[in-house]
């Protein structure tokens, strides 16, 4: 599923979604996970990598900006996509 600034798309036989930002980016990982603790999450990894964090719904953390949100809920993930593309993101 694609919105005007982001692309939605299923993986992980269901059981997750990928969150791909439209616009190419190298985001500050330690900045944007950050904010996700704010939102209330807790990060569980960080390396060069990606950051993981464990809260409602598990996520992963790309520096491209990408995020790996784990649930078959896609209603959870598209509203965790909108947070990630107007809060988390700027």
């Amino acid at each position: 599923m694609s919105e005007d600034d982001h692309i939605l798309e299923v993986c992980s036989g269901r059981a997750a979604w990928q969150v791909i930002p439209n616009e190419e980016l190298a985001i500050n990982l330690e900045s944007v996970g950050a904010k996700i603790v704010a939102a209330g999450w807790t990060c569980t990894l960080e390396n060069r990598l990606c950051h993981t964090f464990s809260g409602e719904v598990d996520l992963t953390l790309f520096p491209s900006g990408k995020l790996l949100v784990k649930t078959a809920d896609r209603d959870a993930a598209a509203q965790i996509a909108r947070t990630h593309l107007d809060e988390w993101l700027n």
